[in-house]
């Protein structure tokens, strides 16, 4: 039996779920530190998932030489015997990189040489209608520069989102809007008073180890709470059940960092630093749409009807997506000004957008007549993290000043704030779905405060290791997740 990460002959051989043989001892060292991945399919994999291999008992293999560390010459073979297992990891991680790379260079050379082709063929089709033009008596052919300016507003102007899919959007925001006030609470929705005892229980470490780590977002499911959503610095987006306690899909979001994850009913949906959006659907979360925005995405929210994402990216422009048949762009609009967004949500009733600037300033979208309907000064630096509450009337933004700024949207100013200097960069901002409560989580610690008592810390939410990047609220408010640079997952329980 041939392990298939060292290549040497395992003396306690075992088989995963799809067939590939290792060595026991090395692979379980490995999935300690890949967050629980096999090695060759990529595919979520426990200790539980291992069969151990038995061989008959005519063929006999001599015991290992038992060991004492650190003396003799048993001591010396368990410690070469530990270095060999180690450098074995190493070169199979190696060479797993070594391949990915060698994947994404070929394909970033294809897409440079498709590139390529298109911009000349353009240029061929332009020159010879410019000819056409000047024979037929047009006049002379515009310079290249004129034809550049002709071209630009009509790619980057305002399109407005066409009136069928407004008015789907109308008749959803009709529907929340009357229902706002009097929406139910569940009775069993905890309470400030209940989340004074919470506490953190589990911790799970997802993502590679290996390379770039860490988690960069979280979003917990609502259609199905025992789903949670992670991104990571990795490319990745990872699915976890609460129920199992273990990775239930691993998937490839971008070829570069994922920034922003959320879920639209039962399917997650994604954004990456590459300008990809993605959706991922099913009960095995394979992929059933892709959109390229051309740059960096920051954010992603779903649209109440259920039928559009709004992402939005570093170069100031808001994107309507329609799921229907994939992933297609239905609008894009174009902030006028030179702010670059940093961050963006959705208000609950679907036809406000708020967009955090670098400048610390918010610029407040209209999606039904496609236009900037007004700004909200917050605070001093970039606004990494944007939040509105379920009733409609707050928002919140976490900035890289140590502060989340509480604002009242009926006002359009901020009311309180939450934060301090030794909170680090806020990164995660969130009421929950009662408005009793908000989080607030920096990169160095975080906590929850009451509503209309900004200053007063209920409980402090900390211990990551490395940075955290993250929070969401769990089903009733009962529990919820933080995610951080250290690549753990940490759930928070009453």
């Amino acid at each position: 039996m041939i392990c298939a990460i060292s290549g040497a002959e395992a003396s306690n051989p075992c088989v995963t779920p799809q067939g590939n043989v290792f060595e026991k001892r090395v692979l379980l060292s490995l999935l300690t530190t890949n967050g629980g991945l096999c090695p060759v399919t990529k595919a979520p994999l426990s200790e539980d998932d291992l069969i151990d291999i038995v061989p008959a008992p005519v063929s006999t293999v001599p015991a290992a030489p038992t060991s004492v560390s650190g003396q003799g010459f048993g001591g010396l073979l368990a410690t070469m015997q530990t270095e060999w297992d180690a450098l074995m990891v190493e070169t199979f991680n190696l060479r797993t990189s070594l391949e990915e790379t060698r994947r994404e260079l070929s394909q970033a050379l294809y897409q440079n040489d498709a590139a390529v082709r298109v911009i000349a063929r353009l240029t061929m089709e332009r020159d010879q209608a410019r000819q056409m033009l000047a024979s037929n008596g047009g006049g002379s052919a515009p310079s290249a520069d004129a034809a550049a300016m002709d071209v630009e507003p009509e790619s980057m102007d305002e399109q407005g989102i066409p009136q069928a899919d407004l008015d789907i959007m109308v008749e959803k925001w009709g529907q929340l809007s009357a229902g706002r006030k009097g929406r139910a609470i569940p009775e069993d929705q905890a309470t400030p008073s209940d989340v004074k005892s919470l506490k953190m229980g589990k911790s799970s470490n997802l993502h590679k180890a290996s390379g770039k780590t860490g988690i960069s977002c979280v979003s917990v499911c609502v259609a199905d709470p025992d789903k949670i959503a992670t991104g990571g610095v990795d490319k990745q987006v990872i699915i976890f059940s609460r129920s199992k306690g273990k990775m239930v899909a691993t998937k490839t979001a971008g070829s570069k960092p994922v920034t922003s994850v959320a879920w639209l009913e039962s399917s997650v949906i994604t954004g990456s630093a590459d300008g990809t959006v993605k959706i991922f659907s099913g009960d095995d979360f394979d992929e059933s749409g892709s959109v390229d925005l051309g740059e960096a995405v920051v954010s992603i929210s779903p649209q109440p009807t259920g039928e559009y994402i709004i992402a939005s990216t570093s170069s100031s422009t808001v994107s309507v997506i329609s799921t229907s048949g994939g992933l297609n762009v239905i609008s894009t609009l174009k902030d006028p000004s030179s702010s670059t967004y940093t961050s963006s949500s959705i208000h609950p009733d679907g036809l406000i957008v708020g967009c955090g600037t670098s400048s610390g300033s918010i610029k407040i979208w209209d999606l039904k007549k496609s236009t900037l309907a007004g700004t909200i000064e917050a605070g001093t630096g970039p606004i990494n993290c944007l939040s509105f509450a379920e009733n409609g009337y707050y928002a919140v933004a976490g900035c890289e000043d140590g502060y989340a700024y509480v604002l009242d949207l009926r006002k359009m100013k901020s009311i309180g704030k939450v934060g301090g200097d030794d909170w680090g960069s806020i990164v995660g901002v969130e009421f929950d779905y009662g408005v009793k409560m908000l989080a607030v989580v920096g990169e160095d610690k975080g906590g929850i405060v009451e509503v209309k008592k900004w200053g007063d810390v209920i409980v402090e939410v900390k211990g990551h290791k490395k940075g955290m990047t993250g929070f969401g609220w769990g089903e009733k408010g009962r529990w919820a997740v933080t995610v951080g640079m250290d690549r753990a997952m940490k759930q928070w329980t009453i």
